[in-house]
């Protein structure tokens, strides 16, 4: 699974960039975001401002700018 922390200008909406989350992360990203089940690959979630703050902590970015709102997003692996 690829995850990716996506970004989106608050006031056009548009996605304004996309990090990538280092594999090997997907028991942390479970518990960061409460998760039960396994994803499929085509989940977005709106993130709250712990999930965000722990995710930045995780891939060791700066801190998030409030212009933007946040999403997580799992994609499929490639085949």
């Amino acid at each position: 699974m690829k995850y990716l922390l996506e970004a989106f200008d608050r006031k056009t909406e548009f996605l304004a960039f996309a990090k990538e989350i280092p594999a090997g992360n997907d028991e942390r990203l479970k518990s960061i975001m409460g998760w039960t089940s396994e994803q499929w690959g085509d989940e977005g979630y709106n993130l709250d401002a712990s999930q965000l703050e722990a995710i930045v902590r995780l891939i060791g970015d700066e801190p998030h700018d409030p212009n933007y709102f946040y999403q997580l997003t799992c994609n499929a692996d490639d085949l």
